[in-house]
């Protein structure tokens, strides 16, 4: 691990440890002080390692967590936080909601509907293990450190270099057989959610529409903003956009068997009712596309006007300005280090 801020922009969950006795639990690990003393105690410090192992775990790595190395981002973090105090760098609690908000929006596309508050806030604690509260102040502390960062090292963060052309064509020769386009199918559907109670009652109608369809009653385009229920897509006659076959987050979110019925569709044929995780789709597709390895020149995705090149240009330029914001953290951490006081007071050989 690296001895360095971790800025919060990683929400670790800090468990209790209930069964530490009282004099271990009030030990001081460590002391930080720049404009006021925080104590950073042994409990704190043995609840950030318990975390960070079992992020490790969870992540699959054999990394070793060093209390001594979890203290000093610890202490890094605090330093941070008083420093932009001091400094007057703040975030105001309207700027924290709209945060929270833009947070909310982001889950909503990744499931592709809208969610409520509270169940905004199952997704925050199954994901983080936080309640909503924990997570506005770690939204808010992350968002004052970046701002602090941001505004008292912009030199160093404009320091970062633009990747040259060599390196691009570097880039894709070595990573050529990566960009490759899925089978995609692109649909269109007319859809009902269902519950528990009104499943079969939705069920009929669906039905009642596929017949429609089949008999040649109604076409499919007639029949989306007549009855679909999903608003996004009746202004664009039922289209939902691109499915990729290896998308295995859309394959568990609709249901493997509602997934491979339409990569099995004809094109242009409209299917009978097809159940998902959440409601009854009649699903037509109007694009079907084989795999594909692209060349430097294509667009990432039929939808795209990003050619590889162009994303690859974008890769190496975030992964040089990442580099950069880690440098000018070191440097305002090595700073606020050089002006405050910082006591470590836990034993070394407990903190290896």
């Amino acid at each position: 691990m690296r001895n360095k801020l971790i800025l919060l922009l990683c929400i670790m969950l800090v468990l209790p440890l209930s069964t530490i006795s009282a004099n271990i639990i009030s030990q001081p690990a460590a002391t930080v002080n720049l404009i006021r003393n925080r104590v950073i105690t042994v409990s704190e410090l043995d609840a950030r390692v318990a975390a960070y192992q079992a992020e490790a775990k969870a992540a699959g790595s054999a990394e070793i967590i060093r209390p001594v190395d979890v203290l000093n981002v610890m202490i890094n973090d605090e330093l941070v936080l008083q420093g932009a105090e001091r400094d007057g760098f703040s975030i105001t609690d309207a700027q924290v909601e709209q945060l929270v908000r833009q947070q909310k929006t982001y889950v909503e596309q990744q499931v592709g509907r809208a969610i409520t508050d509270a169940q905004f806030e199952t997704v925050i604690r199954n994901n983080y293990g936080i309640s909503l509260v924990e997570f506005k102040k770690n939204i808010k502390e992350s968002a004052v450190v970046d701002l602090y960062v941001r505004g008292k090292m912009s030199s160093v963060l404009q320091s970062y270099q633009e990747p040259t052309d060599e390196q691009v064509n570097e880039f894709f020769r070595v990573n050529r057989s990566a960009f490759m386009n899925p089978e995609l199918v692109r649909i269109s559907h007319i859809f009902m959610p269902f519950t528990d109670t009104d499943k079969a009652e939705v069920k009929r109608q669906m039905d009642q529409l596929a017949r429609w369809i089949r008999y040649n009653t109604y076409t499919f385009e007639e029949l989306v903003p007549k009855y679909s229920k999903d608003t996004d897509s009746v202004g664009r006659g039922g289209d939902i956009g691109w499915l990729a076959f290896d998308d295995e987050e859309m394959r568990a979110y609709l249901g493997p068997v509602f997934f491979d019925a339409v990569f099995a569709l004809p094109l242009g044929k409209p299917s009978g009712v097809l159940e998902s995780t959440g409601g009854y789709h009649i699903v037509k597709v109007t694009t079907h596309t084989e795999p594909k390895l692209l060349g430097i020149d294509d667009f990432i995705n039929p939808d795209s006007n990003v050619t590889v090149r162009q994303y690859i240009r974008q890769t190496l330029t975030s992964r040089s300005q990442q580099a950069a914001y880690l440098k000018a953290i070191d440097s305002l951490v090595q700073q606020l280090r050089s002006e405050a006081l910082v006591d470590i007071l836990i034993a070394q050989e407990r903190a290896q």
